[in-house]
């Protein structure tokens, strides 16, 4: 049987192969000669018995069956039900002269599509024409049905989505999905109320509320409580359709749960930020930030929020907010202890962020059981700092276990380094208008500065370098401005041009030393001590040694940063601490450069050192320019904004 499409929708038969049974072969070569010519879409092949029939069967593809029901080995009825094991869709016409409705009902029972009784005064070729056309084509039919219920099946079982087909609020059909969102079977779910099993209660009049119109046009929300209780959120599209023959309401649900709860922790960290960025602005000093950070994020929902710093060996601290009798209790010795795997001794004992999902997990310490009896399952600790500082610990905890992603994680760590960058920035402020502080002197042993090497190679006399100066110029580089005292000025300036360090070399002449302008690619031990708001003074350079005067408005970070001396140049020794008033300079004015931007510190530097101040003039604003290697414009434009805050620093209120 070929098969095409009409107009209709409905399946149009080209050829239909039937197979007449009739022990009569006159009248049976007669009637499939006149149905040949009757309906040139039906091909006739006539067999004359049953056994015949079988074989006939088993190795065409007939589309009918036509069955006279008088036959030498048995009757058409007891064919059709042998048939029916084997080929149970095959339409099938029962052809009889036993007019009885004894006959007619053993056929039905049977399973003949249809029953034609002879009449031998009449032609009924015509009429047997016609039930073998609709008997294949109601078969057909059938078959397109079954196949687009299949397929229709198949993509809903397939779908993503959830699936639920509702009649009057009950569930008709659902998918396995629908089954196991709502951790149940698909059995169980049908004929169940839907609004009332699942939909919550706060969203269900709003859900029976939508119409058919509203409801095929967008996405509506809801939220869908499980049998267990958990609660969905849930988005779902709708359409109007037949099922089994009566009107239906299909809804394709999907959980936006993950979704939701990105949107709203993404205004929760919105509004966080806000409210951090307002308490930068605000905060004067150290110790308002940090009240503000903890009250902000234990505003935000989480139990317990604290920072603390390593004063004396342990965790002291200095900003808490939320359920603190955690830690008033609990001990934070930061020696090794059994207290060294609490979060935040664990996140200061090695500088990285500390994440315990669920408390419960860990085995029984003192520090964990008092976690859990003030109710804290989930608990999170981050380094505070800038560069290779540390100022303390951030510390979080939630009752919630699991409830700190990895999101809220990276959030936290943004969040931790940016208290970082304000407490440094509050340090330098602090630092720029301190009136004291401490002046030290610190000595490189073994010639560890990039200069100790330059000044070796300066064989005559017994050569020393003074670095009176150190900027980054904004494109990766460092300009330091020395004087050498003693040795060859020629030799200093070659070994430092072949130095690999060393991009350029610019002599700056002034009247009674050699001075040079060093273009420096990489870290420099004065460079590096800008995060801890230190001042260079100078550095005394020979062949063997380097000895840094340094200036810092405190103590609190002078430990830290002869460690971190000692980190990337080995041995080091302080020479001298003293602490110092910086108002006390016989009344002279004064500024720090501090206060000025990097590229305008280097052009006031360069016009000093240059002669540009000095009349008449050894150094052009072209010819400095060209040695930053940047235009006369540019340079002039960092030289008036530097010079411009210097008078300010001299003469404003």
């Amino acid at each position: 049987m070929t098969e095409s499409s009409t107009d209709r929708g409905m399946p149009s038969l080209e050829s239909i192969n039937v197979l007449l049974v009739d022990d009569n072969e006159r009248w049976a070569a007669f009637t499939a000669e006149e149905l040949e010519r009757r309906e040139p879409s039906l091909r006739v092949e006539l067999v004359l018995g049953a056994n015949e029939a079988l074989s006939a069967l088993r190795e065409g593809e007939q589309d009918c069956l036509v069955v006279d029901y008088r036959m030498p080995e048995t009757n058409g009825i007891e064919l059709v039900e042998r048939v029916r094991e084997s080929r149970p869709e095959l339409p099938i016409v029962l052809v009889t002269g036993e007019g009885s409705e004894t006959v007619a009902a053993r056929a039905i029972d049977a399973g003949v599509t249809d029953y034609l009784p002879k009449d031998p005064t009449i032609d009924q070729t015509p009429v047997l024409a016609g039930k073998i056309r609709n008997a294949v084509e109601r078969r057909a039919l059938r078959r397109a049905i079954e196949d687009s219920e299949r397929r229709y099946r198949t993509v809903i079982e397939q779908s993503r989505d959830a699936i639920v087909i509702l009649r009057k609020g009950w569930i008709l059909f659902c998918n396995e999905r629908f089954a196991e969102f709502t951790d149940s079977s698909v059995d169980n779910l049908v004929d169940t109320r839907f609004a009332e099993a699942f939909v919550h209660e706060a969203d269900r009049e709003r859900f029976r509320g939508i119409d058919s119109e509203v409801l095929t046009n967008g996405v509506h929300r809801f939220r869908l409580v499980t049998g267990d209780g958990t609660v969905a959120h849930c988005e779902y599209t709708g359409r109007e359709l037949v099922y089994d023959g009566i009107p239906a309401t299909m809804l394709s649900i999907r959980d936006v749960t993950a979704k939701r709860l990105k949107e709203v922790r993404h205004r929760r960290e919105r509004n966080l930020n806000r409210h951090l960025q307002r308490a930068l602005v605000a905060s004067r000093s150290r110790e308002e930030l940090e009240d503000a950070v903890v009250s902000e994020l234990a505003e935000q929902g989480y139990d317990l929020v604290w920072f603390g710093a390593a004063v004396d060996g342990r965790l002291q601290p200095r900003a808490v907010a939320g359920d603190r009798r955690y830690v008033d209790e609990v001990e934070l010795s930061l020696e090794r202890t059994e207290h060294e795997c609490e979060p935040s001794v664990w996140a200061t004992r090695t500088g990285t962020a500390r994440v315990i999902a669920d408390l419960e997990a860990l085995f029984p310490t003192d520090w964990r059981n008092l976690a859990l009896e003030r109710g804290f399952r989930t608990a999170i600790a981050l380094p505070v700092g800038y560069e290779d500082i540390i100022y303390g610990v951030l510390a979080a905890y939630r009752t919630e276990p699991h409830s700190i992603d990895d999101a809220e994680r990276d959030f936290l760590r943004d969040l931790a380094a940016t208290v970082g960058y304000a407490i440094h920035h509050m340090d330098a402020r602090k630092a720029l208008t301190a009136d004291h502080g401490i002046e030290a002197r610190i000595e490189l042993r073994d010639g560890p500065h990039y200069l100790s090497e330059v000044v070796a190679a300066v064989k005559t006399s017994e050569p020393e370098l003074v670095v009176h100066s150190t900027y980054s110029n904004g494109d990766g580089e460092l300009v330091q401005y020395a004087t050498l005292c003693g040795g060859s000025t020629e030799e200093f300036r070659d070994a430092a041009a072949a130095h690999p360090a060393v991009r350029e070399v610019v002599p700056v002449r002034r009247a009674e030393a050699d001075s040079f302008q060093l273009m420096v690619d990489g870290e420099t031990p004065e460079s590096t001590l800008a995060p801890f708001n230190a001042r260079v003074r100078s550095t005394q350079v020979t062949a063997d040694r380097a000895v840094l005067r340094i200036e810092l408005p405190s103590r609190e970070n002078f430990d830290a940063l002869v460690d971190h001396l000692e980190d990337r140049y080995g041995r080091v020794s302080v020479l001298s601490l003293v602490e110092r008033e910086w108002t006390d300079r016989g009344g002279a004015l004064t500024v720090d450069t501090r206060a000025l931007t990097e590229k305008q510190a280097v052009a006031l530097e360069a016009a000093y050192r240059h002669g540009y101040f000095e009349q008449p003039r050894r150094s052009s604003a072209t010819d400095i320019a060209d040695v930053l290697g940047i235009s006369h414009s540019t340079y002039l434009q960092h030289l008036r904004a530097a010079q411009q805050k210097v008078f300010t620093a001299f003469y404003g209120d």
